[in-house]
């Protein structure tokens, strides 16, 4: 049963006490029935301390609008084609904002910054900006949305939350849950609806390479193997959500996303995932032999922006053979190469456009020597790379200053034989210019040193508190 007074219009957003009137504002939303998403996200804005809510009404949401055209407005009695957005406040930090549709599965487009407690492993996250009632209001938060059961299923809110998250972040074309059911193929012919039953994993890939977005797959039961190096599911995972790109993992029965990992006060590799079924922010410790709730881990898809052709392990096995190889002719980096033989060298690879990698060189803690930082910043690089940092084992992954030298790939080369363009070595650094094959003299930087990663430490202290059991749905 909707509230009677579902999107009408008010002179200025309504508030609810979440100290006073949480009661209140639960059961104006759980008439529309159960909700899994509505009692988990409760949850979370008690973990992020919220305060209060504002309600805009009424408010015109595009995603549900695109929902409303393609489906519900053919329907014999409709439901309202009006929305109500929720903001959400702790003291006068915003949290993020939720989408409320009048619909059986009211969680609609949602942004909410991450508890404290997982933050650290959050690595997608994307910018999102309100303006309610002539204020400006931004939070950091991945984007989520729920299935609405009907026209779109976990396969469709998983596919639209990572397009979704790379418009906001690298600025790549905005698509609603509309787009995403015609892009799969699956929307019947003008005048002709019905309810979705899913996508198989083709359609999943078709629809992100229509979105322009196209996937590169890995089964994980045949992982590939690269110069005699079998790789493995959590190096290629670890690799693309370092680089800030989000992951669709195929289970026995569900479609989720990887949004990030850590590792917990144990020191064990931890995983961050979006369930539209339950919450943005999910952790899963165990998914191994079958372990997880959803069943059999089985495929990944990863989405690409940009021109990316080259996978993480090919540039990452470049990057380790170019380093044995540069390692070898310089007498400084002797120590170096016998560290990187007896496998004491750590490797940390991720992708990133290369305007902004030059813009942080100078800002990693403890610094790069500024000659390194001007060597680097003059050259002219491919407009995406992989960048390998090569991680002292010795010194702890939360110590800063753990970097020995890193190797930037040209993620638009080839994948059969990915290219160099610039490395940084202990003692001495080096580049290969367009259009030569072999590198230029190195350049002398001083004593070898370690410096700061690009990357940040994901160690996190996440809760364990237990969830309730829920059904699952039966196909992706």
């Amino acid at each position: 049963m909707r509230p009677a007074d579902w999107a009408s219009t008010a002179a200025r957003p309504r508030r609810f006490d979440l100290t006073t009137e949480r009661e209140n504002f639960r059961k104006r939303y759980e008439g529309f029935g159960e909700s899994k998403q509505l009692r988990n996200l409760l949850r979370d804005l008690t973990a992020l301390e919220a305060t209060h809510v504002l309600i805009e009404a009424p408010y015109v949401d595009w995603d549900y609008r695109a929902e409303y055209s393609q489906l519900y407005s053919r329907e014999f009695n409709p439901p309202p084609d009006k929305a109500e957005r929720l903001l959400f406040f702790s003291g006068e930090r915003f949290l993020g904002f939720a989408v409320m549709r009048p619909t059986p599965k009211p969680i609609g487009r949602t942004a909410l910054a991450p508890p404290p407690e997982i933050l650290p492993a959050a690595c997608c996250l994307a910018p999102h900006h309100v303006r309610p009632a002539g204020q400006r209001h931004s939070a950091n938060a991945y984007p989520f949305i729920s299935q609405d059961g009907q026209y779109g299923r976990c396969a469709h809110a998983a596919i639209w939350s990572i397009v979704r998250y790379h418009h906001l972040r690298q600025g790549t074309a905005k698509h609603s849950i509309a787009a995403v059911v015609e892009a799969a193929g699956t929307r019947e012919t003008i005048d002709r609806t019905f309810a979705s039953g899913g996508l198989h994993l083709h359609e999943v890939a078709r629809a992100f390479r229509r979105l322009g977005l196209p996937a590169v797959m890995y089964d994980l039961k045949k992982l590939p193997t690269i110069e005699g190096r079998q790789e493995s599911f959590e190096q290629i995972a670890r690799r693309y959500l370092d680089s800030g790109f989000p992951i669709a993992l195929n289970t026995d029965a569900h479609l989720t996303v990887l949004i990030g990992y850590g590792y917990d006060a144990d020191d064990e590799l931890i995983f961050l995932r979006s369930d539209d079924n339950r919450r943005p922010y999910e952790v899963v410790r165990k998914w191994t032999n079958s372990q997880d709730r959803l069943g059999a881990w089985q495929m990944l898809l990863v989405p690409l922006p940009g021109r990316i052709h080259v996978p993480c392990e090919h540039a990452e096995v470049a990057a380790r053979l170019e380093a044995r190889r540069a390692a070898g002719v310089n007498r400084k980096t002797l120590v170096f190469r016998q560290r990187l033989h007896d496998g004491k060298v750590r490797l940390r690879t991720y992708a990133i456009d290369s305007p902004e990698y030059k813009c942080a060189l100078p800002n990693r803690m403890p610094p790069l020597p500024d000659v390194i930082v001007r060597h680097h910043q003059s050259l002219p690089l491919a407009s995406w790379i992989w960048v390998t940092e090569f991680h002292d084992v010795d010194v702890p992954q939360t110590e800063p200053g753990r970097v020995l030298g890193e190797i930037v790939i040209d993620a638009t080369s080839h994948y059969l034989n990915p290219r160099p363009l610039i490395a940084n070595l202990p003692g001495f650094c080096y580049a290969w210019l367009p259009g030569e094959r072999d590198p230029r003299r190195p350049t002398e930087t001083g004593e070898p040193m370690h410096y700061g990663s690009a990357l940040p430490a994901r160690a996190v202290r996440p809760s364990r508190e237990r969830e309730e059991p829920e059904s699952l749905v039966s196909v992706p």
